[in-house]
């Protein structure tokens, strides 16, 4: 992907939190500039959700931000597209040149499927693009929150694209969780992120699905006194548990002092129980989808 148009690939990437864009400029050779945020028309930092009610109240369409880059209107230069955690799809076009790209954030949109807005399930949407039919319009395809994969099939033109509703490629995730400590996974996870490319150069499009999963590990051999404050401990996290509910109830602002010190109290309590429980490790696997003949469905 070229942002800047001058004949070296460059790098995109989203984040979580506040979910700012950053581009890194291809300078050759595998090697790339360090990251720098992009702006819109007005300096502010890019990103696909509007302006946040407070620091801790933020506009969900701007969280975990997913972006991909692609001509979406035929003009000749890249577009935005942005997943988010709400599940929806943002456009960001490009109002600049190949050479000179200009974002401006008050023009965004949300992408629409089958003439609604296109929401995936479970949040954490991951969008790409790419002509999974072979008909000359590039297809939209979404990874989701909960694992699946979706193709949104452009019954548009290229420079006007109407994405149809959605079709299962990848079903939800096999292991949307923890997988318990001695299993392994029999599939994707969760948040799933694609990329469709011919991986085994078979003449069709096969699927790289990149997932979230955990798997719980063995529980930890404890002395009498482990055993007796792990109890104690329990105790207090169910304890401050309730205590979070009652405000959560009574609609308690994250800013508000009183759940800022709970907030305090009990991320201590986890931090104490950490090495007295199984807990569990993190894993980011990548599972690759082998494309059939007829590309409306993939196996692995």
């Amino acid at each position: 992907m070229d942002l800047d148009g001058d004949g070296l690939d460059d790098v995109i990437s989203g984040s979580y939190w506040p979910g700012d864009l950053f581009w890194f400029a291809g300078l050759g050779e595998g090697k790339y500039a360090a990251g720098e945020k992009l702006k819109d028309v007005s300096g502010k930092d890019l990103n696909s959700g509007g302006t946040w009610k407070s620091e801790n109240e933020p506009d969900m369409e701007s969280l975990a931000a997913a972006p991909h880059a692609a001509d979406l209107d035929g003009d000749g230069d890249f577009d935005l597209l942005v997943g988010n955690i709400a599940g929806h799809v943002i456009l960001i076009p490009n109002e600049g040149t190949a050479t000179e790209p200009k974002f401006t954030g008050a023009h965004r949109r949300t992408i629409q499927a089958g003439g609604e807005d296109l929401r995936v399930e479970g949040g954490d949407a991951g969008p790409t693009i790419v002509d999974w039919d072979r008909d000359g319009r590039d297809d939209l395809i979404v990874g989701a929150g909960n694992g699946a994969v979706n193709l949104y099939r452009n019954e548009g033109t290229a420079k006007e694209p109407r994405y149809a509703k959605a079709v299962v490629l990848v079903s939800p995730g096999a292991n949307y969780g923890t997988i318990a400590h001695g299993s392994e996974a029999a599939g994707p996870g969760m948040r799933a992120k694609v990329c469709a490319t011919d991986y085994d150069g078979d003449g069709q499009l096969d699927l790289l699905v990149g997932d979230f999963s955990s798997t719980m590990l063995p529980e930890p051999v404890l002395d009498e006194a482990q055993k007796a404050k792990k109890a104690e401990l329990e105790a207090e996290r169910e304890r401050l548990n309730g205590e979070y509910q009652k405000l959560a109830e009574k609609a308690v602002k994250p800013d508000d002092p009183q759940y800022q010190a709970l907030s305090e109290k009990l991320s201590k309590v986890y931090q104490d129980l950490r090495p007295l429980e199984a807990g569990s490790e993190m894993h980011g696997w990548v599972w690759f989808f082998r494309g059939k003949a007829a590309p409306k469905t993939v196996q692995r």
